[in-house]
């Protein structure tokens, strides 16, 4: 008798859902110096402050802890700007929206989409989905949570797998449906 699986266009055709657009192909591991150039392109820390976060050789991720800080703090300094006059003023209001702007859907992709066991943080990779805002509906947001899904579900489904990650809220769905 042959093995037959279910692949992640039968669960996308199941449950009607498109997987239109880009997908995030990025390597399985993201070395630290690449983690903060991202951390000091994307959510304007300085160098060190990146260092200091980024204290992994591989696997670099940010903790929900900092980001909800910088997000914090960045928002505050954008409300003290709001009023700015000086052309020094407007261009770092400037800056600081954009690394609010950056901070809060980082936290809501780690936090709804790509969730791991512990958590606690999120791979600083995604950050490269927002280089540009209106490229960021370009990409198979659906597609990629069902495809990290479907990666949770076979990791967990090996000998010694004990808990799943990532958001099982899609299980839930197809449990309703069917």
């Amino acid at each position: 008798m042959g093995k037959m699986t279910i692949t992640l266009d039968d669960v996308a055709c199941l449950l009607d859902i498109p997987i239109e657009g880009i997908m995030l192909r990025h390597p399985k591991k993201v070395s630290r110096a690449d983690g903060v150039e991202l951390m000091v392109r994307h959510l304007g820390v300085t160098h060190a402050v990146a260092v200091k976060n980024c204290n992994d050789e591989y696997d670099v991720y940010i903790s929900y802890k900092a980001l909800r800080k910088y997000y914090e703090d960045y928002l505050d300094a954008a409300t003290k700007l709001s009023a700015a006059q000086t052309p020094e003023d407007v261009h770092e209001r400037g800056r600081v929206r954009t690394a609010c702007e950056k901070c809060y859907p980082l936290y809501l992709v780690g936090c709804l989409l790509f969730a791991d066991k512990s958590n606690k943080h999120i791979e600083l990779i995604y950050l490269t989905t927002m280089e540009d805002y209106a490229g960021m509906c370009n990409y198979s947001w659906a597609g990629m949570t069902l495809a990290y899904l479907y990666h949770c579900l076979s990791e967990v489904s090996l000998f010694g797998g004990k808990a799943i990650e990532g958001n099982i809220t899609p299980l839930m769905v197809i449990n309703c449906h069917f």
